[in-house]
């Protein structure tokens, strides 16, 4: 789902902060329109970028988002029935109860990509990002304290370890006679079987990486690194590539009246 692919890649090897900096541009961009065009255009770019300038697989990137996707489709079509059963004066489209104006369709359809765009972004980011670049990004560009961005990168390196985890304590429940799938209530109490086995392997493994940390003189001294991150020509490059193809998409969306800061969509496609 969230797990980083490891390529040699332009895109990968950009800078953290340049691409985190760009990702929340983007996103308040997205907020700010109320019309699906943007998030579903944002989306297709965000899924080509990362397939040629990351060369990861469309078919596995996609599969990383198919979890995500599916969300958002149960979000739209529980939003769907909710407007459908609220009347609505200037309806569009009536169905036996259910009524939906223009208005209904539009927000249902931007809400529900704006998942799907924010969700992509974060997914790129992840793929394309080594977790050691982030927390070096994080000190040398963020000026992070050295102990919180290791710490960072202990907890960012633990949460793709939680599947493993989880399936391994759910195997030796099931060698000693638990059932998590047998029933109803073993299926609703399963997930608080989990949560004192997941507790206690996460205070294991933080007590044995602050040991570590300690033990290597992190925080005594000035330190030095034997890889920095830093940003280069190529960022630049990336960034206002990103900020011209972004103004161009939106200028041509306004031109055709397709973006706009305010809920008014009476205008939309006349």
């Amino acid at each position: 789902m969230f797990s980083y692919i490891d390529q040699d890649s332009w895109l990968h090897r950009r800078n953290p902060t340049m691409k985190f900096v760009l990702m929340l541009a983007v996103t308040v961009v997205i907020c700010l329109s109320y019309y699906p065009i943007l998030p579903i255009s944002t989306v297709v770019l965000v899924v080509a970028l990362t397939c040629i300038g990351g060369r990861i697989s469309p078919k596995v990137f996609l599969g990383q988002l198919k979890a995500f996707i599916f969300i958002a489709a149960v979000f739209m079509v529980s939003m769907t029935v909710l407007r459908g059963l609220s009347y609505s004066p200037d309806t569009l489209y009536a169905w036996g109860p259910f009524t939906w104006s223009r208005m209904d369709l539009i927000n249902i359809l931007t809400l529900g990509f704006r998942i799907m765009a924010f969700v992509a972004m974060s997914v790129a980011f992840v793929a394309t990002t080594r977790p050691r670049d982030i927390v070096l990004s994080l000190i040398g560009q963020c000026k992070l304290d050295p102990v919180r961005g290791f710490a960072i990168m202990a907890a960012y390196r633990f949460l793709p370890e939680l599947q493993d985890h989880v399936q391994t304590i759910r195997l030796a429940q099931r060698i000693r006679g638990i059932e998590s799938n047998d029933g109803l209530l073993n299926r609703l109490a399963s997930p608080f079987r989990l949560i004192l086995p997941l507790f206690c392997l996460a205070a294991r493994r933080g007590d044995s990486i602050a040991c570590a940390m300690e033990s290597r003189g992190l925080g005594g001294t000035e330190r030095t690194y034997c890889h920095e991150a830093r940003i280069d020509s190529g960022d630049w490059v990336f960034a206002a590539g990103v900020v011209v193809v972004y103004a161009a998409l939106i200028i041509a969306l306004v031109y055709m009246g397709a973006f706009h800061f305010s809920v008014n969509v009476q205008t939309f496609g006349r």
